[in-house]
C-alpha cells in the first residue's frame, strides 16, 4: 500500500482523486484549509497552502496538487506550489499538478488574469524545482461522466472536460514515468474512447526545462 498526499482532496476534482486512490487500496492523505466533507477512507489534515508544513509530506509516494483558492492566488498558486515543489524535490517523489488553460493567453480572459498569472508562475516554480513533476491543463471543467479525452499540448485550444476524466489522468501520471516532465491539456473528445494514458503520455513532448536537466 502507497500513501499519497492531495492538496486539495476535499474539492470537486481532488476528491475523484482521492475515491480513486483509495479503491485501489492507497493511503490517501487529504491536505486541505478546510475537508469538512472529505471522501471516506481517507485521513485529513490541515494545511495553508501558502506556509506547507513539509511533515505533512514525509513518507509520500506522490503529491497532488488541485486547488482552487478562494482569495490569495498569488501565495497560494504560485508561491504555494513552489514550495510543494521543492518538497517534492527533497522527498524525490513525483508532484502532479491540476493547473488550467488560457496560461499563455491571458488576454482572452482579463477578468482572470491574477489567477492567470499567478498559476503561470506556480508551473514556472514547479517546472524549475527539479521534482519529478507532471502538469495536467483542464480546459472548462464540468461534472458529467467522462467521455472520451483530447489531449493536447501549446494551450491553444477550447473546449470542455469532465472531472472525472481529469482524476483518471491525475492518477495514471502518479504511476506512469513517462507523464514525468510534461505539460498538456485536456479536453472531451467523445470520439477517441477510453483513452490509453500510457500510449497517450509516450506521444508527449516533454518540456525544455525537463529536457535540460
Amino acid at each position: 500500500m502507497s500513501t499519497f498526499v492531495v492538496v486539495g482532496g476535499a474539492g470537486r476534482t481532488g476528491r475523484r482523486v482521492v475515491e480513486r486512490l483509495t479503491a485501489h487500496g492507497h493511503r490517501v492523505v487529504i491536505a486541505s484549509r478546510e475537508a469538512h466533507d472529505a471522501p471516506a477512507g481517507a485521513d485529513v489534515t490541515r494545511l495553508d497552502l501558502a506556509s506547507p508544513d513539509p511533515a505533512v509530506f514525509h513518507d509520500t509516494e506522490g503529491i497532488v496538487i488541485s486547488v482552487e483558492p478562494p482569495r490569495g492566488a498569488e501565495s497560494v498558486l504560485h508561491e504555494g506550489v513552489g514550495q510543494i515543489a521543492e518538497i517534492g524535490a527533497r522527498e524525490d517523489v513525483p508532484v502532479i499538478l491540476v493547473s488550467q488553460i488560457y496560461l499563455t493567453r491571458a488576454a482572452e480572459h482579463p477578468e482572470m488574469t491574477t489567477r492567470i498569472d499567478a498559476r503561470s508562475r506556480g508551473e514556472r516554480a514547479l517546472r524549475t524545482s527539479g521534482a519529478q513533476y507532471t502538469i495536467i491543463r483542464p480546459s472548462w471543467l464540468h461534472d458529467l461522466a467522462a467521455n472520451g479525452v483530447r489531449v493536447e499540448q501549446g494551450d491553444t485550444g477550447e473546449g470542455r472536460i469532465s472531472r472525472d476524466a481529469v482524476a483518471d489522468a491525475v492518477v495514471a501520471a502518479l504511476f506512469d514515468p513517462s507523464a514525468s516532465g510534461k505539460t498538456f491539456e485536456l479536453y472531451d473528445d467523445a470520439e477517441s474512447g477510453k483513452p490509453d494514458w500510457p500510449s497517450l503520455f509516450a506521444a508527449l513532448k516533454p518540456d525544455p526545462e525537463a529536457q535540460d536537466r
